[in-house]
């Protein structure tokens, strides 16, 4: 197994024949597209990458990736800490027809000789990214004023044992403004 630092460009084949295994840290600096996503990230990203043929001599590529990222909070605009994960089995294909015939465990991989690696891991992150992110509701409902609390049944909104309808507001402006 290699350590340090990753690779920008390898060659899939060649190191799915060697069954080489990559082991290694990646700048977040180097990341642009995660960066415009409004992720930052102040920590390297962790990368294994274990590329081998297998039983149909496919090239093949197990990839691990970890990283610590901070995002926005959706409700409060506040900085979120979210720990993101991947793992993906790849294989190495030369066009993008030759996808339809993998095994559902596989995702394509299209690609010439040389794969930037960067990218790919780039794009891992960014497909396990969450789509919106939220602090629980006691870390920043107090500031926004939004706090729940879910009961045995889900959430309830409930003030003084009375039910809350959130028609209420809407039945006081009708009276406030009458036909």
């Amino acid at each position: 197994m290699t350590h340090g630092v990753l690779p920008h460009k390898v060659e899939v084949r060649t190191l799915a024949a060697r069954a080489v295994e990559l082991e290694g840290r990646l700048d977040p600096a180097k990341l642009p597209r995660l960066q415009a996503a409004g992720v930052s990230a102040q920590l390297p990203v962790r990368v294994q990458a274990r590329f081998f043929k297998d039983e149909e001599s496919r090239y093949a590529v197990d990839l691990a990736v970890q990283a610590s990222v901070t995002v926005t909070c959706q409700r409060c605009l506040g900085a979120l800490e979210e720990n993101l994960k991947s793992r993906s089995l790849l294989v190495a294909l030369w066009s993008g027809e030759e996808a339809g015939q993998l095994p559902p465990r596989y995702d394509p991989l299209v690609t010439e000789a040389e794969m930037d690696l960067w990218q790919v891991v780039e794009d891992e992150l960014l497909l396990v990214l969450p789509s919106f992110s939220y602090h629980s509701d006691t870390n920043c409902g107090a500031q926004t004023g939004v706090v729940s609390q879910a009961g045995a049944n889900g959430p309830s909104a409930e003030q003084g044992g009375e039910q809350v309808n959130p028609f209420n507001m809407l039945k006081v402006l009708n009276e406030d403004n009458p036909e």
